[in-house]
């Protein structure tokens, strides 16, 4: 009996994660026509970048031997969306999202006509988001993650890990390195539950 239970939750984990990958999400398109700004860049590039402020982001223009990059940043520099352009074509053939070091959101990969060739979605099965993220640990725990800059470091991740060896959780790990010492917290990342919240502080 024992044997066919775990047979059948087998079955089931595969034909709901069989063919996840295939399907699009709504949110982007199966091809692209952005192009690099050459013009804007090359009329106002200085040693091969040109920076400038678009509303409340930071707009910053690269080119190297290979490639033109786009860097968007905003908070505080807490977000970062970086786009790569092929150099002949001047079409978008990588793109990518970080908060802090943690990727977020769809990164997204075009060939040489711009048509998506490979994506991955760093959301997914986080229903806790990093706004509702952002949001909780400001109001309940008073931490600031946009505009405090009273830590010594910032790292932020997230992961997935199985328990009882079928059934998968989804958690975020925080680690602030301050003045007295290394507090560590992990949150739930389907509800937003506070898993634990560790204090190694230094004693006077």
């Amino acid at each position: 009996m024992i044997q066919k239970v775990f047979i059948a939750i087998t079955i089931l984990c595969i034909l709901s994660c069989s063919d996840k990958k295939t399907i699009l999400p709504e949110n982007i398109d199966s091809a692209t026509s952005e192009k690099f700004d050459l013009k804007k860049f090359n009329e106002n590039k200085l040693d091969s970048i040109y920076e400038y402020t678009l509303q409340d982001t930071i707009v910053k223009l690269y080119e190297s031997k290979d490639q033109y990059k786009k860097e968007l940043v905003w908070d505080n520099h807490s977000f970062k969306q970086t786009s790569l352009y092929d150099k002949t074509t001047n079409l978008l053939v990588n793109q990518f999202c970080h908060f802090y070091a943690m990727p977020v959101g769809i990164w997204k990969s075009y060939d040489e006509k711009g048509v998506l060739i490979s994506w991955k979605n760093y959301d997914e099965n986080f229903d806790f988001t990093v706004k509702e993220l952002i949001a909780m640990l400001k109001k309940d725990l008073q931490i600031d993650l946009i505009n405090d800059t009273n830590y010594k470091s910032l790292l932020i991740d997230r992961f997935s890990y199985k328990r009882l060896f079928l059934f998968t959780s989804y958690c975020y790990v925080l680690q602030l390195n301050l003045m007295e010492g290394t507090r560590t917290i992990k949150i739930d990342g389907k509800t937003g539950e506070i898993l634990s919240d560790v204090k190694d502080f230094m004693l006077e």
